[in-house]
Order: structure tokens, then sequence, then C-alpha cells
């Protein structure tokens, strides 16, 4: 298949979150078409696909994960656009490392020891149900082996390094429920939010410059909601608060930087909750990945989104985001990539892996 064929065939698979075991299945068959001597590890719809290991060559792993956020729809061309479920997060990366694959085979490891990862529940899970957590516990040794990986996470083809942390946070404003036509027995908890949400909406990113780019703490209400009721003044307000923080910050410092942040909002301490949180990735620089960086000879920038780069440097490996999808393209209904992208990453790509 050429590159389009192969984009065309992973965009006609179906790979909903939590649904993909039969498109992660039909890359492991093409593979091992492909590349026979090919070495398989497998753990809940997650492949870790390897060359055979030669002694003295840098081990770098191009990864990709497999499911996608829009519904399905029949992928199809439009001038120098290809449409489909995921073309852009992350489908046509994952396209051109296979068709690079075939293309090549055993050449693509002229230069380094390769493998290929392509995991499962990438998108909008808990961390303990991601598919390169469940790799990453279940072949550690794999993992330490690796000197440089490679997420094909869209970045437009800049070099994204690092990622900013994430934490979720309930807030809740009290207030004392009564008949909306008597107001004055009770105390509306949505005005009560007022400041609040005043409050943290004058807050302004802030950045921090780390490797030379611009990482922005950022701290936004993503999701609110009162104590229903038509004829009722609400006796609570709750918000889910995001704080996207930098790589400048540990877990511990962001959610201290968070608590901090919400009580000069008005927010009281019993009325913080941390649901869920992961740390930033961590800009490791090496030998490798700053010729690996050079050798692709493309911008580079912020990556001001959490991606799995952020599980990889927390073991101590060098990765970056590099992917041909468009950032604005990602979870839209109607979703494309743009064919030219496409084609200058896999010619990038050759050109690093077959020097």
């Amino acid at each position: 298949m050429n590159l389009l064929e192969w984009l065309e065939a992973l965009l006609k698979c179906p790979s909903p979150t939590y649904q993909e075991a039969a498109f992660n299945g039909f890359l492991r068959q093409e593979l091992v078409r492909i590349m026979p001597e090919i070495q398989i590890r497998e753990v809940k719809d997650s492949l870790i696909l390897q060359w055979p290991h030669v002694e003295n060559k840098p081990h770098l792993a191009l990864v990709g994960h497999s499911d996608v956020v829009p519904a399905w729809f029949e992928p199809y061309r439009e001038d120098l656009r290809f449409y489909g479920a995921g073309a852009s997060d992350m489908k046509g990366a994952l396209a051109s490392f296979f068709y690079l694959c075939e293309r090549w085979g055993s050449a693509l490891t002229s230069r380094f020891n390769l493998s290929l990862v392509v995991y499962a529940r990438e998108e909008m899970t808990p961390l303990v149900e991601n598919g390169l957590y469940h790799l990453i516990q279940a072949f550690p040794d794999y993992f330490d082996s690796l000197d440089l990986a490679l997420v094909g996470e869209p970045t437009d083809n800049t070099v994204q390094i690092g990622c900013v942390g994430s934490i979720h946070a309930q807030i809740t404003i009290p207030g004392q429920a009564c008949h909306s036509a008597r107001p004055w027995n009770g105390s509306n908890a949505l005005y009560n939010a007022l400041p609040v949400i005043q409050a943290l909406a004058q807050l302004k990113p802030v950045p921090q410059r780390v490797f030379g780019v611009d990482f922005f703490d950022v701290l936004q209400i993503t999701e609110s909601q009162s104590e229903p009721g038509r004829t009722s003044l609400p006796g609570w307000w709750k918000a889910n608060v995001n704080y996207r923080f930098s790589p400048v910050r540990s877990l511990a410092e962001a959610e201290v930087a968070l608590l901090q942040h919400l009580k000069l909002a008005g927010v009281p301490e019993s009325g913080i909750q941390i649901l869920d949180s992961v740390e930033a990735g961590s800009v490791i620089e090496s030998p490798l990945f700053t010729e690996v960086v050079q050798t692709l000879a493309q911008p580079v920038q912020a990556k001001q989104a959490w991606t799995d780069v952020a599980q990889l440097s927390a073991r101590g490996i060098p990765a970056f985001n590099y992917g041909p999808g468009l950032t604005a393209q990602a979870h839209q209904a109607h979703e494309y990539l743009d064919i030219g992208l496409l084609e200058l990453y896999t010619a990038s790509l050759e050109r690093l892996l077959l020097a």
C-alpha cells in the first residue's frame, strides 16, 4: 500500500476509546505480514512491535495511540485534505509509521534499534486505564532500554517538547435553599459563586520558559452546575476547575499553587476536592535528543497540552511530540488531515531513519 492507502485503511477501521481491539489486531496482522521477524509484546489491546536488537545502536521508539474521539464516518479525500475520524489525532502518524515499515523493511534499522508502540485508551481516560501505562507496568525492562521516544501526537509538523501537567478539582460554594418566591428565606449559591467566577476569570496565563520555549500555567472553570429546582434557590454551586502547569513544577508544587489560587478567589478550603492529576512532561535533553531534533529541522515549540510524553519522561526517557496532524482538527466531528503535511512528515522520518 502507498501512504494514502495506508491512511485510508486505518481510517476505515473504527477505533473509539475502549473499542480498539479490532484496529490494533489489524496493525499487528499487517506488520507480521510485512516483517515476519518482528518481536511482539502485547497487553490489553496495546502493542510493542520491535525489530531484532543489535548491539551498539541507540534504541528509538515511534509511539502512538490507536483510539479516536470523533464518531466514525466513511473516510474520503477532498483536494489536499483526507477526512476521517482520528485523521489528525493521530492515525496520520500511524499511517506514516506503517507505510515506512512496508516500504523499507529492515533498512529502517540501519541507524537505530527501532520499535513501534501502539496503545489503546489514551483519549480522556484515567491514567490507570491508559494503554501506555499498562505497557510500562507489564514490560518495564523494554522501556528502560529506550534511548529516545518520538510520540506522533498532532503538532502541525513542529517538534513540541515536554507537556503541561493537569489537575482537576471540584469546588463547591454553599448557599441556603428556599422557595424562589421568598428569596429572603435563603441564600442563592449561584450568586454567592459570582465573585469566585470573576476572580478566576481574571487570572492570566503565566509563562514559564523551559528549553528556550514558553509553557503557560493556566486555570479555567470547565464545568459547572447548581442544585436543581426551577422554583428553588440553589443550596450549592459546584464547578470543575482544570489547572494546567508547566514542567517547572512538580505535581505537589502544582497542587499547592492551585489551592492558593482557589483560596484567594474565595473558595473555602472545605469546598475544594482534588479529583485527579497527572505530572507534567519534563524536557530531558540528551545528545541523541538534540541530534534527532536537529535532523528533523522543524520549529521547536512547547506542548501546551498533556500527552504521554509525561509517562515516558517520568521513567527518564527523553521524548518529544512530533506528528503531521493538525492540532486545530483534533477531536473535530469532521476531522481531516492535510495530505501535504503527511507527505512532508513521512519524508522527514525517512531522512532520520535511513541516514
